[in-house]
């Protein structure tokens, strides 16, 4: 396995989310004490592995291209996001996986080298370790590897990769999302891998300032993180993760929203109001509309 890893966990000492999107991305006292809790108990330990959990560590920017850096974690958070979706694996939460890092005093980057990996993995009870770098021959251009690592017999299951522009990583997740999901001997049906085909953002720039949002929230700089997710609604008005976390960071009253994206985050909920009740009127529709032939299907 590469120097980084990603980390997929269960079992009592894990609670997984049942929607990474919606999940908090600042580190609470219960989630240290968790961590805390877990060290202390790591010499007890006997829990197998749990086979269907998985944890994404962040990526390493293994490059001497500085602009890969913010992609350390947000690239980690698009592929932990997306297989969240994917029916029979549970996904750990990012603050979560985040406590224990800082736990082990390994720092605010979630950066993890090879050694460390087993350790993790028997903390979090995790069936999976997958992890990944960042590699670039030239400032256009991004290469992704990533493993598959069995935590049971520490045994890599292979190895997914992507190349591409910068501008073509959100393309590239997608690859290395489905080489992962074969790795791990899911099969996907078409509507599966359609809906986890479509992409979070389709703007590049806004993944980068959430990243930075990530990066700054977990050090404690929650103006910096503010500022970042902000930024990132300004370049996507509906990116879901930056509107949640930004949202997030007020209402523990970290942060004051400023005015222009307070109004991003009205604009988007009135255009959401508006949506959701379109969906429910034309899904009225359909449900009493009388059938010419065949079956009526109601639903998504």
């Amino acid at each position: 396995m590469k120097k980084s890893l990603i980390v997929f966990c269960t079992g009592s000492l894990l609670f997984v989310a049942s929607s990474l999107l919606q999940a908090g991305q600042v580190i609470t006292d219960a989630e240290r004490q968790w961590a805390a809790k877990a060290v202390q108990q790591e010499q007890t330990m006997e829990a197998a592995p749990a086979a269907n959990t998985v944890a994404v560590l962040a990526f390493q920017n293994r490059s001497t291209n500085p602009e890969l850096t913010p992609l350390q974690k947000g690239f980690a958070f698009l592929l932990m996001t997306d297989l969240a979706q994917v029916q029979g694996i549970n996904v750990v939460e990012r603050i979560r996986l985040q406590a224990l890092l800082e736990e082990l005093d390994l720092g605010a980057s979630g950066l993890v080298e090879e050694q460390t990996g087993p350790r993790l993995g028997k903390l979090l009870g995790a069936g999976y370790l997958v992890g990944g770098d960042l590699t670039s021959d030239t400032r256009a251009q991004l290469g992704i590897l990533s493993d598959v690592l069995q935590v049971r017999d520490q045994n890599s299951l292979g190895r997914a990769s992507a190349d591409g522009s910068l501008e073509q990583v959100l393309d590239m997740e997608k690859k290395i999302l489905f080489e992962v999901v074969d790795l791990l001997k899911i099969k996907l049906t078409k509507p599966q891998r359609e809906k986890l085909s479509r992409p979070l953002t389709t703007n590049y720039q806004a993944l980068l300032y959430l990243s930075c949002g990530l990066d700054a929230s977990d050090r404690g700089n929650y103006s910096q993180a503010g500022f970042c997710y902000g930024k990132a609604l300004e370049k996507d008005p509906q990116f879901t993760p930056a509107r949640t976390a930004l949202n997030e960071l007020a209402s523990l009253k970290l942060i004051t929203i400023n005015p222009r994206s307070q109004a991003i985050l009205e604009s988007q909920e009135e255009q959401n109001s508006s949506t959701l009740s379109l969906e429910k009127n034309n899904a009225t529709f359909r449900e009493f509309r009388p059938a010419t032939t065949g079956q009526i299907h109601v639903g998504w």
